[in-house]
């Protein structure tokens, strides 16, 4: 497997911490970033939002912070974004040595027609989103992708039928469900969302008059 190009960002060190600058740095199209990790003490940064959501955007588990001359090859530990979902507001980083083995969660991405979705009343379903492998830091491939092509309805795809690239391994137990093709229950949403009424109840009519001899008045 090729070894990937780690992007780069450049980061500023911050010399006062606290919730107040916090919100400073982002009015200011700053999110503020901590990298832990390797025994060393954490490092308080900041980086531009525009740069960062770039890079994360190529789904980049690696990068190159550069602040101050020096440059720290750090993994994408939390990403926090506002209530929206649309924006970062704070990232965690962990120190890593490109040498060692790390264990991450990419993306599983599924390719193809499965056969079983040709049947009346099926659907693919895709209980696991995310799969745990391991490998060198600088072999962690972007996603991985799931065929389900020849999935038949009742059939099963699990992560021990993935194919990794070579030098990553899954972590993730081998029996666990990726996808399969099922049957929706005919009928049964639209029974739950009909209410029961009773046969023999008499239908409303406005307006009739409750007691017989009721006169209608003319003023």
């Amino acid at each position: 497997m090729a070894t990937q190009t780690i992007p780069q960002v450049d980061a500023t060190p911050r010399a006062v911490l606290g919730s107040h600058d916090a919100t400073r740095l982002r009015k200011n199209g700053r999110i503020p970033l901590v990298i832990y990790g390797h025994k060393q003490e954490p490092a308080h940064l900041s980086v531009d939002r525009k740069q960062i959501t770039d890079v994360l955007h190529h789904h980049a588990h690696l990068l190159e912070v550069v602040a101050d001359g020096n440059t720290e090859s750090c993994l994408v530990k939390d990403v926090q974004w506002d209530y929206l979902g649309t924006q970062i507001i704070h990232l965690d980083l962990t120190r890593v040595d490109l040498n060692e083995a790390v264990i991450v969660e990419i993306d599983v991405v599924t390719s193809g027609e499965a056969d079983g979705l040709k049947e009346a009343h099926t659907f693919l379903h895709q209980p696991l989103a995310r799969v745990e492998i391991e490998c060198l830091a600088t072999n962690i491939p972007e996603n991985v992708r799931a065929d389900v092509s020849e999935l038949s309805v009742g059939a099963s795809l699990t992560v021990g039928d993935l194919e990794f690239p070579e030098g990553v391994k899954a972590v993730t137990d081998a029996e666990t469900v990726v996808a399969s093709v099922q049957i929706a229950a005919v009928g049964e949403e639209d029974d739950e969302l009909t209410p029961e009424v009773e046969s023999s109840e008499e239908p409303q009519v406005i307006g009739k008059k409750e007691e017989e001899g009721e006169v209608e008045s003319t003023d």
